[in-house]
């Protein structure tokens, strides 16, 4: 059987392979219906039915009967013989040639053309013809700007033609239009990559191709971290500080390629599919744009990863110091616990009637004492003389235990990164720069005047714990660690509310960069082709208001009537409550159901799966040791049976053809109970 003047697709070609050999199957292919399809495409009505019976001949009749059919599932036309097509013939004679008697003559080429002209006609679709090339061509071109992957171009030119009822092309028309059309997508990138690209750019990406000692830089920049370790963080920001010159070529070039955001992403994999050596072999203004494009990606991807390992890093040292202040707190509360009892013992001694006003303090003293020692009850009066510590400030004692690690792991992926921030002149980052430019001259930011910080980043509430005062209470410097640790943890605040985000990254740049320019939006809606976006918003918006009002007038009427027995309404609170309808009681109806059915031994479906797919030629049991026995089907799936009906896999073959529970001997054990163990064992 043929599709349209294709060659079989069994025959292999050296023209780019633009589909699978499943999607070739499903495009391509003859129709393979089953029962019910064939009475969904091969029920005829009555105008397909004239147009049938006007051929000549009964062979013809049914031929075209059958081509009807086939177009209706696949809209193409197929040429097959008479053996090919054995059960849909019968099914098309005895439904509508009952009794006739139906001779195999071949179908004469004339024939064959004129049955797809008039079936054609009738469903309105066009036959292909070499006309609508330039047509179809300029499509691939659009399509190619999006997304260079030959699936997806075949794909969308398909989608085209049934939107135009055009029938497709043959299989080879198609890969060498789209293999035509992707060559000159590259030759349009070449030729804008030359006139771009100038002679230090091209050298600062062929430099990462040339190999050292042990790897060339393009190997070491693919090598991903590990884990979010200080060293690994080292060498990821290395990475990226590498990649920051041909970052920025590529962020200025890439644009005038007119290249989208899939295909960059595309190219980029090829780099990293490429090893070093076949980058070489390519064409110059290939490896070019593959390089450029992995740079790219490669930098934001970077960039990425420096993000999340400081969310990890911040998100533990956040719950590490709340767990220190929780421990502090706890710790505080027992000595005060412990304290309160001795305490309450001195103070009973004022009130105890057996001490005589006269007594020495000394004495007293030293009855005290006895209570609890000088320099307990020194550190305990202290204690209690003072206003309790405060969870937040206890917060910031856990904060100075941390403050090695802060430094050490969030300060350099902090100053690597560069923020953006919806709000104009966010006083976050422009605390942020300037704790950078402290940092680059290896300064901490208490040696600053504390008029340089932002006044908006120091909030009245936390002024005690982050600045310094003097003997007077006057501030006099910010508190650096606690004031750093702050800083860092607001910032990470805002970018998870998307307040902050990062240009270049992937994944956590602002959500504009996701949406086409102002400058491109009416060619891109002119390439989508969708109606609705043809009219005014305003109109769109009334048409659709005044269908959202027929709907619901036409559900307060139904409500009103009682036919939404699911729903009722509350007048007092005004609010819809939904209740579950009493429906028949479910395991009655399951019943019923399964009473329709017939009778059958679940051997006799095993052996049924089994002709259909031969699962359990999958098995193989595990036997001793020099045994040879080929296990048989019968065993198979008496062990499978056996494991699911807990029967401790004792099940014979004779047992599995009656259907019955196994015979148990006097040890609780069935005859068959060793061999069906090992049977079990290589399940």
């Amino acid at each position: 059987m043929q599709a349209g003047n294709d060659a079989t697709m069994t025959n292999k070609n050296k023209l780019l392979s633009v589909l699978s050999d499943a999607e070739q199957e499903a495009l391509y292919g003859p129709p393979d219906f089953d029962d019910a399809q064939r009475l969904e495409y091969l029920a005829l009505t009555e105008t397909e039915l004239a147009l049938a019976s006007s051929r000549p001949g009964l062979h013809a009749q049914v031929y075209c009967l059958l081509q009807i059919g086939y177009f209706k599932a696949k809209h193409a036309f197929f040429r097959f013989d008479w053996s090919e097509v054995e059960d849909d013939c019968a099914f098309v004679t005895s439904r509508y040639f009952h009794g006739e008697a139906f001779e195999r003559k071949p179908i004469t080429k004339h024939e064959h053309y004129t049955q797809r002209e008039r079936v054609a006609e009738l469903f309105g679709y066009q036959l292909w013809a070499a006309g609508f090339l330039p047509q179809l061509g300029q499509q691939a071109t659009q399509t190619v700007r999006r997304d260079v992957t030959p699936g997806f171009v075949a794909a969308e030119l398909i989608i085209w033609l049934n939107k135009h009822k055009i029938i497709r092309p043959g299989y080879t028309t198609l890969q060498e239009l789209i293999s035509e059309t992707l060559s000159t997508e590259r030759r349009r990138l070449g030729g804008l990559l030359a006139e771009v690209l100038d002679d230090a750019a091209k050298a600062a990406l062929a430099q990462l191709l040339v190999r050292d000692d042990t790897l060339s830089q393009l190997a070491a920049l693919k090598q991903d971290a590990k884990d979010f370790g200080w060293r690994q963080m080292i060498r990821e920001r290395e990475k990226r500080a590498l990649l920051e010159p041909l970052h920025r070529i590529a962020k200025a070039l890439l644009p005038k390629l007119g290249v989208s955001q899939q295909n960059l992403l595309y190219y980029a994999s090829l780099a990293n599919f490429y090893t070093v050596h076949d980058l070489h072999n390519l064409k110059a203004d290939q490896t070019h744009l593959y390089l450029m494009c992995y740079t790219w990606q490669r930098y934001r991807q970077l960039s990425d990863n420096l993000v999340d390992a400081m969310a990890y890093h911040m998100k533990q040292l956040e719950d590490e110091s709340s767990a220190l202040a929780q421990k502090f707190f706890l710790a505080e509360q027992v000595r005060r616990q412990q304290d309160t009892p001795l305490v309450g013992r001195l103070l009973l001694i004022y009130v105890d009637d057996t001490v005589a006003d006269a007594t020495p303090f000394g004495t007293v003293r030293q009855r005290a004492y006895k209570i609890m020692p000088r320099d307990t009850l020194q550190i305990t009066g202290q204690r209690l003389s003072v206003k309790p510590v405060s969870k937040l400030a206890l917060h910031w004692q856990a904060v100075d235990r941390l403050t090695e690690r802060i430094r050490r792991h969030l300060r350099p992926l902090y100053v690597a990164l560069d923020f953006t921030s919806t709000v104009p002149d966010s006083p976050w980052l422009a605390a942020l720069a300037w704790a950078k430019s402290v940092f680059a001259k290896q300064q901490r930011l208490s040696q600053r005047p504390l008029a340089e910080c932002p006044a908006a980043t120091l909030p009245k509430r936390l002024r005690p714990y982050l600045l310094t005062f003097d003997a007077d209470g006057k501030p006099t410097g910010l508190h650096a660690d606690h004031y750093e640790f702050w800083l860092y943890r607001q910032i990470r605040k805002r970018f998870q509310s998307g307040e902050i985000y990062l240009d270049d990254s992937l994944q956590h740049r602002h959500f504009s960069d996701e949406l086409v320019s102002m400058d491109d939006k009416a060619d891109a809606l002119a390439q989508m082709d969708i109606p609705f976006l043809r009219q005014p918003v305003d109109a769109q918006l009334d048409a659709l208001t005044v269908e959202l009002r027929a709907q619901w007038l036409a559900f307060n009427n139904e409500l009103k009537q009682g036919k939404l027995t699911h729903l009722d309404y509350d007048k007092d609170t005004k609010k819809l409550i939904w209740r579950k309808p009493k429906g028949d009681n479910q395991k009655v109806s399951e019943q019923a159901f399964y009473e329709q059915l017939p009778h059958c031994d679940a051997a006799d479906v095993f052996r049924f799966v089994n002709a259909q797919c031969q699962f359990l030629s999958a098995l193989t049991p595990l036997q001793p040791r020099y045994a040879k026995k080929t296990a048989d089907a019968d065993s198979l799936m008496a062990v499978i049976i056996a494991q699911a009906m807990n029967w401790r896999l004792a099940i014979s073959k004779a047992d599995l053809n009656n259907s019955k529970p196994p015979r148990r001997d006097s040890g609780g054990e069935s005859s068959e109970s060793v061999s069906g163990e090992r049977e079990f064992r290589g399940l």
